[in-house]
């Protein structure tokens, strides 16, 4: 059988999509053929992010819910307006997340405890509250992007953001294995250096160009090449596919 890179007919959510990899990403999986809820906290740019997606991808149901991943409420106040738009949930996207450079003796317990709560939390509230709906379909798919942080330290971000990023991919590595009898499919995303608006905001030239360097293939990726890596993870062409950590780094960590 011959597995399509197709997501026709199916509905899903994606987090973050108002810029950088998580809106690079909604294009790319409507693209494929898939309505969307698009979620985050910069209502004017997620507006900008629908009108784009509704306008190069007509005919594709999207709409938008403005949410914090870190608040309980606004994150089931999010899955139910999916749910009322299309009636049926088949996958998820964590796409959302914060950088911050503080180094480890300047990081405060408070922002300790945003990075968890926007970075890990975030994503385990969204996966708590769409699961059962995956879990009456009998099938679907999540991917929550993590780092090439997760996969080792940043180097740009402080360790409170490595420490969220790795217990994302362990997240993600037990919710494959718990679920994967049930039909759902769970991965963990790891985007190396990607030229985000959140990256390039806190990189100087001089560190991007180090940055940029130190990678193999000596450039950052676009989040358009990072999308298309989670579309692929959400397709039948990764039916096999879970507990993975998927990297996409251009070859700065080979392992």
């Amino acid at each position: 059988m011959a597995w399509k890179l197709s997501l026709e007919g199916q509905c899903g959510i994606v987090t973050g999509a108002a810029s950088g990899i998580g809106r690079a990403a909604a294009r790319h999986i409507a693209a494929m053929g898939a309505d969307l809820l698009l979620v985050d906290l910069d209502a004017g740019r997620l507006e900008e992010a629908v009108s784009e997606i509704r306008q190069a991808a007509p005919g594709r149901r999207v709409s938008s819910a403005f949410a914090d991943a870190s608040r309980e409420a606004e994150v089931r106040r999010a899955v139910a307006e999916a749910l009322s738009a299309f009636g049926a949930i088949d996958f998820l996207v964590n796409g959302h997340g914060i950088l911050r450079r503080t180094a480890f003796a300047g990081i405060a317990t408070e922002e300790w405890d945003l990075m968890m709560a926007v970075n890990l939390r975030g994503c385990f509230l969204f996966c708590r509250e769409v699961i059962p709906h995956l879990l009456r379909r009998g099938k679907g798919a999540i991917v929550n992007v993590a780092s090439l942080a997760g996969r080792t330290c940043s180097i740009l971000g402080g360790a409170h953001y490595t420490a969220a990023k790795h217990g994302l991919v362990g997240l993600s590595r037990h919710l494959a294995r718990e679920y994967a009898r049930q039909g759902i499919r769970v991965n963990a995303f790891c985007p190396g250096a990607t030229l985000t608006p959140m990256t390039l905001t806190t990189t100087t030239p001089e560190e991007f160009e180090r940055v940029a360097a130190a990678i193999p293939r000596g450039r950052w990726a676009s989040p358009e090449e990072q999308a298309g890596v989670i579309g692929f993870l959400l397709s039948e062409a990764a039916a096999n596919i879970t507990g993975a950590c998927i990297d996409s780094n251009g070859g700065s960590l080979m392992i």
